[in-house]
C-alpha cells in the first residue's frame, strides 16, 4: 500500500475537498412528520418522550383514522389519566429550531394539545395549547415558572383544525388555520428542541407536524 507523506495532505484536502473538514454546515431544511409510514399501535419514530411539570404517565402511539389531513394515521398521547399541570411532548429528535414556523393539526377531543418550541431544557420552553372550546393560549416557562404570553379564541368548526406558531427573534405570531389569532413576545429567545405537546386528561391526536426554519435567523 503506498504511503502519502504528512507534508503532502494538506494540499490533498484543498484539491479533493475532504467534506468532513471544509464542507459548511448545512441550513437547517424543513421537516415534515405525517405518520403514515409509521407502524400502527407503535411509538411514532423521530421523536423522543418527556414529560414535563408534574409527573405524569404519558403514552404516545400511531393510531388509525378515518379521516385525518394525511391518511390514514394520526399520532396520539392515549394515557386519559394523567394531572392537570403535567405535560406530556413528543419532541422531534435531531433538530434545534429558533426561527421561522411550527404546525402541526389537532383533533377536537377532551384534552388540551398543541405545540412546543423553543425548548432549552426542561424548565425552559414555549408551549402552546388549545382546548376543546377553541381557547388558545401561548406560555413561557422560564425556571419551570409559567407566564403567559398570549391568548385567542376562534370556534372549532371541524374534526381537525390547524395551528401554527411563527417565530422571529422575540416576536411570536399565532395562527388557526393561517388566519392570525395574536402576537407576542418571547422574553428569553433560544434555540431548542420542538414537537407536540398535551397537558392535564384526555387523549390528544395529531397529525401533519411541519417544521419550516427561517431563511435567515433574526437579529436579537
Amino acid at each position: 500500500m503506498m504511503k502519502i507523506s504528512k507534508r503532502l495532505w494538506p494540499w490533498l484536502i484543498l484539491v479533493l475537498g475532504l467534506p468532513a473538514l471544509t464542507a459548511a454546515p448545512a441550513r437547517a431544511e424543513k421537516v415534515r412528520n405525517h405518520f403514515d409510514s409509521d407502524s400502527v399501535m407503535r411509538t411514532p419514530g423521530f421523536f423522543d418522550a418527556v414529560v414535563l411539570g408534574v409527573p405524569g404517565k404519558a403514552k404516545w402511539l400511531i393510531l388509525t383514522d378515518l379521516n385525518p389531513p394525511s391518511a390514514p394515521n394520526r399520532l396520539v398521547q392515549v394515557e386519559q389519566s394523567r394531572p392537570a399541570d403535567s405535560i406530556a411532548a413528543a419532541l422531534r429528535r435531531n433538530y434545534s429550531f429558533q426561527d421561522g414556523s411550527v404546525s402541526t393539526f389537532v383533533k377536537q377531543g377532551s384534552g388540551r394539545e398543541g405545540l412546543i418550541l423553543r425548548m432549552k431544557d426542561e424548565k425552559n420552553f414555549l408551549v402552546l395549547f388549545v382546548d376543546a372550546s377553541g381557547e388558545v393560549v401561548l406560555s413561557s416557562y422560564v425556571d419551570g415558572k409559567a407566564q403567559e404570553l398570549g391568548r385567542g379564541k376562534m370556534p372549532l368548526q371541524r374534526p381537525w383544525e390547524r395551528y401554527a406558531v411563527t417565530a422571529a427573534g422575540p416576536t411570536l405570531s399565532v395562527f388557526f388555520n393561517d388566519q392570525k389569532l395574536f402576537d407576542a413576545k418571547d422574553p428569553h429567545p433560544v434555540a431548542g428542541r420542538t414537537g407536540l405537546a398535551a397537558t392535564g386528561p384526555g387523549e390528544a391526536s395529531f397529525d401533519e407536524f411541519i417544521i419550516e426554519p427561517a431563511e435567515t435567523p433574526a437579529q436579537p
